[in-house]
């Protein structure tokens, strides 16, 4: 299973949108998707009630018990968990490998061809088994110099796991986010970033655009929202590429 763990410790990166308009997109290329939101202000759900909230009943396992009240069908090929926000806590006790199982299981497995993984901004336990979970670890974050500290740290940590098996990922990048290429500073960070990990770690940008954010106030991914404006083009964009990523791993 495909698991795409979308992670940041720090909050505002845009992690939420970036989970529900990859969800959104990959559904769209005609891959079955279950978005897993183990951030508990629950915001997924937001991004995606719009589409439908129809309940399901073929998944009878979950990996956090008292987490989430249910499992949903947003529309054809997109189910979100639904988080109970009045008891959810992210200091929650899991193993680093239940996730990592629950995503393998055979009943997972039999319905998805993708799980996308929404994560708190804390380092917290329910974090590091949703990165111990992926295959694909994306950290999205602004290019700006604060920003690529806390980058840094991430990947390194990230590395350190992988390298100690910890973690099974064969995919670690980074996605700018809200992009200005008018300013200054964010053009230099990005060519700081292209300088130091290299263009394969960088992926397709996501740039500032006050659709996203209407887009999410209206409860719908971008591509249902507004599909002709430059967030839904790179987040399109952004999809294509990481499914070309995938085929180039499975040769």
């Amino acid at each position: 299973m495909r698991v795409i763990t979308v992670a940041n410790r720090k909050g505002g990166t845009a992690k939420t949108t970036t989970v529900v308009n990859l969800a959104f997109g990959f559904a769209q290329h005609g891959n079955r998707v279950l978005v897993l939101d183990l951030d508990n202000q629950g915001h997924v759900m937001q991004g995606l009630s719009a589409l439908g909230t129809e309940s399901q009943s073929s998944i009878t396992t979950m990996p956090l018990k008292g987490f989430f009240t249910s499992i949903v069908k947003c529309c054809d090929r997109v189910y979100a968990t639904n988080v109970d926000t009045t008891r959810a806590s992210t200091n929650e006790d899991i193993a680093l490998d239940a996730i990592r199982n629950w995503c393998d299981s055979d009943e997972l497995v039999n319905q998805f061809d993708l799980v996308i993984i929404d994560t708190p901004p804390t380092l917290s336990p329910q974090l590091m088994a949703a990165l111990s979970a992926a295959t694909d670890i994306i950290i999205p974050a602004t290019p700006m110099p604060l920003a690529s500290d806390g980058v840094q740290k991430l990947l390194n940590a990230c590395r350190n796991a992988m390298a100690e098996r910890k973690f099974r990922a064969t995919s670690l990048t980074i996605l700018p986010v809200m992009v200005e290429q008018s300013l200054k500073l964010h053009r230099q960070e990005l060519s700081n970033w292209f300088g130091r990990y290299g263009r394969k770690k960088v992926l397709s940008p996501i740039h500032k655009n006050i659709k996203l954010a209407e887009a999410f106030a209206e409860n719908k991914p971008i591509l249902a929202y507004a599909p002709n404006s430059r967030g839904a083009r790179d987040y399109t964009e952004l999809c294509k590429q990481l499914i070309g990523n995938n085929q180039e791993v499975m040769q």
